[in-house]
């Protein structure tokens, strides 16, 4: 068959409901009418000659007789695989921003003249809207219902998605079917007969029909900051912080599927990178976290969304500063990661943890450890230790330095270089001493009987009464003076010359 000549159909979306259907034909208010895409047949639909000019025309006429035809997107299928691809394709069409890479290949673009008319419209329709805003506020939040296990049909999601139940733990399906999402998994869905690897967090849907359907969230390169989000347009501050932190930092308004606004948290999802919101009530922030309690001016700060910086003590009772902020794509209030943390509540803790350090640095620790009952025993004998600074002892050293004698290490001085020191305890200031000598064997060279005097006098600078005035320096053996100049010497007066 010519190419040109395959038929197609349209599959299309609501953007505000979130409702996806077949296209069959065009209701009187010129909005699409929408055939399910299960149960449809292909007899039911309209169908279009591919590469020919009847999609462009039903777009135009639909386009001329809808108020908002943007609450629309459309996407083509080949006819003859619609019943084989169609239930696979509008599960993806059910988050087309989140599978974009997927589905740009089957998107239709509205004719661009109709584009621009339709936004004119749509500007002009939604200035009304804003009178009612402080009224669409009060909506009171209601939690969303938790999910059937029972209505998942599993094997569908094996043929379609080639997911198994027994691929998600028990905590990836109580999240799915409790609003939130799993771990990242890889499915294998298949479409147009072939098999594709897709990795994705999942999620699950509650349909109006009662069914459940697989909501695949993708990984994406970026979000898109720059269009609007449920009804909200990003400033640069926005942006900034989003794209800085991960979190929006703040309580904003966003239009829910009812075209309500409502408060709420906007986060990037870490994993997908996708654009993620819930209702500020989603998250309930306790009053405390693992024993650390939160006052309530602490509560106060994560409820408006902004990081709050506390010091916090895990259960091996260490102390540490941390960062809690409220997230979106978790529903949970969270440990910011170090990367995400704003400049100035990083530099705080920077500070605050750089001042600890230094609180217990070596040079401190050594400074505590110099009282002397931390270098002692309780009954006054000397405390062993293993090493000084980068040495380690031996045991004999050990045994040494506990009998009091000086025991040798060779360390790294501060400038990096090895240096040679004896370590000995002493009892007068209870601690241990560094020398560069080594003090036992000084202490060990004794001068002979007859040399005691002179050395003490020429060497250590003592006095000898005998010899006290006597300017030349002794000999050996020498105790008094040794000629008729020296006793002048020893004889001269003390005092000035009168």
């Amino acid at each position: 068959m010519d190419p040109t000549q395959q038929e197609e159909v349209l599959i299309a979306r609501n953007n505000e409901t979130g409702q996806v259907g077949a296209v069959a034909g065009i209701n009187d208010d010129g909005t699409p009418k929408l055939a399910d895409v299960k149960s449809a047949k292909i007899s039911d639909l309209i169908k279009f000659s591919k590469g020919q000019n009847p999609i462009e025309a039903f777009l135009s006429n639909f386009v001329r007789q809808v108020n908002n035809p943007s609450t629309f997107g459309f996407f083509k299928v080949p006819a003859d695989r619609y019943e084989s691809v169609g239930h696979a394709m509008s599960d993806f069409i059910q988050e087309p921003e989140k599978n974009a890479e997927i589905l740009k290949d089957f998107k239709v673009d509205m004719p661009q003249t109709q584009q621009q008319e339709a936004k004119v419209e749509k500007t002009t329709s939604e200035q009304p809207a804003a009178e009612q805003t402080q009224e669409s506020e009060t909506v009171k939040y209601r939690k969303p219902e938790p999910i059937d296990e029972s209505k998942v049909n599993w094997d569908d999601l094996k043929a379609k998605w080639g997911l198994d139940r027994s691929m998600l733990s028990d905590k990836d399906v109580s999240n799915m079917l409790h609003n939130k999402k799993s771990k990242l998994v890889t499915l294998n869905p298949t479409m147009f007969g072939e098999t594709f690897e897709l990795k994705a967090r999942l999620s699950f849907r509650a349909n109006p029909d009662g069914t459940v359907s697989l909501r695949p969230h993708c990984i994406t390169t970026e979000p898109n900051l720059s269009e609007e989000f449920k009804g909200y347009k990003f400033s640069k501050q926005d942006k900034e912080m989003l794209e800085k932190t991960g979190n929006l930092g703040r309580v904003v308004n966003l239009t829910d599927a009812d075209g309500n606004k409502v408060p709420s948290f906007v986060s990037i999802d870490r994993e997908t990178n996708e654009l993620v919101s819930v209702h500020v009530n989603s998250i309930y922030v306790q009053p405390s976290i693992g024993g650390n309690e939160f006052t309530p001016k602490e509560i106060g700060i994560l409820k408006s969304g902004q990081q709050l910086l506390k010091d916090y003590t895990d259960s091996n009772g260490k102390t540490y500063p941390v960062v809690f902020q409220c997230n979106a794509a978790t529903q949970s209030v969270e440990f910011v990661p170090r990367a995400n943390r704003l400049v100035e509540i990083e530099k705080k803790e920077q500070a605050d943890l750089k001042a600890a350090q230094q609180g217990n640095s070596q040079e401190h620790a050594q400074g505590q450890q110099e009282k002397k009952g931390n270098w002692t025993l309780p009954d006054g004998g000397i405390k062993p230790i293993g090493k000084w600074k980068d040495y380690h002892f031996s045991e004999e050293q050990k045994a040494d330095y506990t009998a009091g004698k000086s025991v040798k290490a060779e360390i790294t001085d501060d400038k990096g270089e090895k240096a040679t020191v004896y370590v000995k305890f002493d009892p007068q200031k209870g601690r241990p001493i560094p020398f560069k000598s080594d003090p036992d064997v000084a202490r060990s060279v004794t001068p002979a009987e007859e040399s005691k005097t002179q050395m003490a006098v020429n060497n250590d600078g003592n006095t000898n009464e005998a010899t006290a005035k006597v300017k030349e320096p002794l000999q050996q053996g020498q105790v008094a003076p040794k000629d008729d100049g020296q006793q002048k010497q020893q004889r001269k007066p003390k005092g000035p010359k009168i």
